[in-house]
């Protein structure tokens, strides 16, 4: 389990203080927020007295979890692979997105908490650069997986 979590020392800067508090989104308008995942605004970038809300509108309408009959492939090690929306079921279904934009998938807990909980390559991975390797999202989701047990089960014992 220890290889899941990520040491995190509150006194560095985290991406939500790197922002420049000019540059924040003040004004909340909960109809222009974005689905895709792919096009969002990064949570860091909206002000602490709003963030709260983008979180619970997010929270209210789920992931982002387009079904279509199918979906582009990417060349992968001479195969061709591509998302499979069976995916969008069984253990991942509550926090697995998927961006049409982009076509890649992140995950909608390391989106909404990733300055706050998350931290390190993984979440960065999950919430802005998106993860396409097909080849390997069985396990990669599973990793995934582990990652929001172990954060769910910190936020609890917090509680």
């Amino acid at each position: 389990m220890e290889k899941f979590l990520v040491k995190f020392n509150h006194s560095q800067a985290s991406s939500s203080r790197n922002v420049n508090p000019s540059s924040l989104i003040n004004d909340l308008n909960l109809d222009s927020l974005e689905a895709d995942p792919g096009k969002r605004v990064p949570i860091a970038h909206y002000n602490p007295q709003i963030k709260d809300e983008v979180r619970k509108h997010y929270i209210q309408k789920g992931p982002c979890q387009p079904k279509m009959d199918s979906y582009p492939p990417t060349e992968i090690g001479k195969r061709m692979r591509q998302f499979c929306k069976i995916w969008f079921e069984g253990p991942y279904y509550k926090w697995l997105e998927y961006s049409v934009e982009k076509d890649y998938v992140y995950c909608l807990c390391c989106y909404l908490f990733k300055d706050d909980f998350f931290h390190g390559s993984t979440s960065e991975f999950y919430t802005k650069t998106g993860f396409r390797s097909w080849n390997r999202a069985l396990e990669d989701f599973v990793n995934m997986l582990v990652m929001l047990i172990i954060f769910m089960t910190n936020v609890s014992t917090r509680c």
